[in-house]
Order: C-alpha cells, then sequence, then structure tokens
C-alpha cells in the first residue's frame, strides 16, 4: 500500500513527527494485523482528544483514532467495550492495541428536537441500565488529573472558580446580573453533590456525542468513562433544545431519580466553560436553564 494522502491536516512542522508516526502505525494495522491492502477516501482531523483518520473499505467507513493525551484514554475506552458493549450503543470495534482504535463510522446527527419519541425512550433505557452500576470512585474529568476522590464534590473543591473575559462584549446590567449570579452559584458546591452516589458514567455526554440515525442511537467517545454522579451525564437533556415534553418522555422511561438542583448546577458549569460561546449566547442559556 502506498503512503495515503492524509497531509490536509495541517502544515505546521512541529507535528510533522507526531503525524507521521501516526501514519505508519495505520499502515502496520492495516496490512500487518488486518491484512488489508487498499482503503480509500481516507482523511485526517486533529481533534482536542484525537487525532482521527476516517476511509473506506468495500464501502464501509471507519475510523482509525489515536489519543493525544496517553494510552490512559484507550484504556478507558476498552472499559467501556468491556462493560457496556453488550448494550449495543457503541460503534462496533474492529482493532485495538495500545497505540489505537479502529471503529466502524457512527452514522447520524447529532441529538436535537426532531428525535423521535422512540429513539428518546430506548436511549434513556439503556442509558438507565449504565446508571445502574454502582461506582466508588468519581473518575478523570480532565486527562491530567487521573486521581481519585472521596466523592463528587471533591473534585469540584480543588479547581479554580471560573473566570470569564467580559471585554469581548457590551452587556446590559440585567445581562451582568444574570451572569454575576451563576458565577457565585457555581462558586458555592451544592450539598446535594457532596452526598450524591457515583454510577458509571459516559463523562463527556453531550449532544455531539449523542448521534442519531432514524431509529438508532449511537454514543462515541469514551475515553472519559468514570464514576459520576447520574446528573452529570444527563446535561445533554438541557442542552440539546429539547422541548419539555421530550424530556417527561426521556424521565419516564429513565426511571431514576434525577436531581433538577444538580442538573442545572452542572448544565450552567459546562454552558460557561464552553470557550466556543460569546458572553450573550452563554447568557442566554444560562436563563434557559434557570427557568427550567
Amino acid at each position: 500500500m502506498d503512503k495515503l494522502p492524509i497531509d490536509n491536516v495541517m502544515d505546521d512542522p512541529q507535528w510533522r513527527p507526531m503525524l507521521d508516526e501516526i501514519h505508519d502505525h495505520l499502515m502496520y494495522v492495516l496490512q500487518d494485523r488486518l491484512g488489508w491492502q487498499s482503503i480509500s477516501s481516507p482523511e485526517m482531523s486533529l481533534g482536542g482528544g484525537h487525532v482521527v483518520i476516517r476511509f473506506e473499505k468495500n464501502g464501509a467507513r471507519m475510523v482509525f483514532r489515536v489519543p493525544r493525551h496517553g494510552v490512559q484514554q484507550l484504556k478507558r475506552s476498552m472499559l467501556a467495550y468491556r462493560h457496556l458493549g453488550h448494550l449495543g450503543f457503541m460503534p462496533e470495534k474492529i482493532y485495538h492495541d495500545g497505540k489505537c482504535i479502529l471503529e466502524s463510522h457512527a452514522e447520524g446527527v447529532a441529538l436535537n428536537p426532531t428525535v423521535s419519541d422512540a429513539v428518546l425512550a430506548q436511549l434513556a433505557t439503556q442509558l438507565a441500565q449504565m446508571h445502574a452500576v454502582p461506582a466508588q470512585q468519581y473518575g478523570p474529568l480532565d486527562f491530567d488529573l487521573q486521581g481519585s476522590h472521596a466523592h463528587a464534590a471533591a473534585y469540584y473543591l480543588g479547581r479554580p472558580p471560573i473566570t470569564l473575559d467580559r471585554s469581548e462584549a457590551d452587556l446590559t446590567p440585567a445581562q451582568s446580573d444574570v451572569l454575576d449570579a451563576a458565577l457565585l452559584q457555581l462558586a458555592a458546591i451544592p450539598a446535594d453533590l457532596i452526598t450524591a452516589k457515583t454510577f458509571l458514567g459516559h463523562g463527556d455526554l453531550w449532544r455531539n456525542n449523542i448521534l442519531v440515525d432514524k431509529d438508532m442511537f449511537t454514543i462515541i467517545d469514551w475515553d472519559r468513562i468514570g464514576a459520576y454522579p447520574r446528573e452529570y451525564d444527563l446535561v445533554f437533556l438541557l442542552e440539546a433544545d429539547l422541548s419539555a415534553r421530550q424530556r417527561g418522555i426521556f424521565l419516564e422511561h429513565y426511571g431514576h431519580t434525577v436531581n433538577l438542583g444538580l442538573l442545572k448546577w452542572f448544565a450552567k458549569r459546562r454552558t460557561l466553560l464552553n470557550r466556543g460561546l460569546r458572553l450573550p449566547k452563554m447568557i442566554q442559556k444560562i436563563t434557559e436553564i434557570d427557568v427550567i
């Protein structure tokens, strides 16, 4: 197999050694481990957590991922396959080793209000099974923090307060009040979080990691699986623009008790840490969360 044309990522020379090493390992996996002599339509992208190469083989789309933050990412993905693979909502795993994972490409679009009631019910039922697995430790939220915590709140007690650059927007007094109130609320650890039980959770379950295709769904990016309060995983209920009726359908089939106060706290925190949002949009989302 000739060298693949995957130079469409970036021209920065600092990335060249890493990308060449990834390319060589991909060739090793395809030729030596899987015995494949050809693939088609390869393309590479560089994400926050992985270097990803997508390609086609015999008409099937596949994804080759190499973690950017170490082998611990792969170990956690394998943990997910081992404990949750039977639920059928993960991409098919084709190959993995200590450097990479090769999966089937997950079809579909990010979770959104057009999702059918049947898919919402199925999503709730299967997440309920995952969230029924008890856990004693909180698990990693960041790849640079792999330590264990006595309880969920202990992680946040050691985190610096959230700060925002307000110079980018000319906020009204009312907008500033909303932002100040949210930052003050998030600076305090909710009492319910200190006593919250933790369960097996995805750890990064937002709308873009729940892909819906017709009457089925796939959940991707499992390298933050760990022990979390259920509400930490369920923030997507408030950020995916689902209606009150749709949230009701999910919760009816989910079955577990959900602490709405904790859910809002996690949702606000994720919103204010999303640097892709401008301040007015953050404030709009915070306001929407408050009225739920």
